[in-house]
């Protein structure tokens, strides 16, 4: 038979381990949580994983000003812009080239897109003339796009120009861009 002191004694057991359960689960849940959302304030956090250099030959800015229409086959002869696409990091990356508007300060005057054309060449593929408004609109022009694994290079060749199909005189204007990239780690 029990007596009385062993019964509460149990009781306080069951409470206790109960309890200890209880803070034990709280434990496991706050950790699990603090593992999957970690986020800092005031402080850089930098993990590297893919890491993309896009470098442009010509400066940052790619500039057509004094310039004259051009036929597609003296646009496809320019030198153009030379850029190339590394990646020196240790992840394959998904990537994508933008070519986006660089704003025109006064007294110029922007170049309406809709009489530029361009042409891409991607390592030996030469590319073809193309209006830059075929591209889309600003901001979301895509010059290329895929995948390069870790420790490849894409070369590239940009050439833009005003075709011969301008309306009238279009001295003092001028269009500038700039390219801009994204990329995403594959996973």
């Amino acid at each position: 038979m029990y007596n009385v002191g062993e019964k509460m004694k149990e009781k306080r057991n069951k409470i206790f381990i109960i309890i200890l359960l209880i803070v034990l689960i709280i434990v496991i849940i706050a950790l699990s949580y603090a593992a999957f959302n970690y986020s800092s304030v005031g402080s850089e956090n930098v993990i590297t994983l893919g890491t993309l250099e896009l470098t442009l030959n010509e400066g940052n800015t790619i500039n057509l000003e004094d310039t004259y229409p051009l036929t597609d086959s003296e646009g496809l002869a320019l030198s153009g812009y030379d850029f190339t696409l590394e990646n020196t990091g240790t992840a394959d990356v998904n990537y994508v080239i933008y070519l986006d508007n660089v704003e025109i300060t006064s007294p110029d005057v922007k170049l309406d897109d809709k009489y530029l054309k361009y042409s891409l060449d991607k390592g030996s593929v030469k590319g073809n003339a193309d209006y830059l408004n075929n591209l889309g609109a600003d901001g979301s022009r895509i010059l290329d796009q895929g995948t390069i694994t870790s420790g490849e290079e894409n070369s590239y060749v940009l050439r833009v120009w005003p075709t011969t199909e301008i309306d009238g005189d279009f001295g003092g204007q001028v269009w500038k861009g700039k390219l801009r990239i994204t990329g995403d780690q594959v996973r």
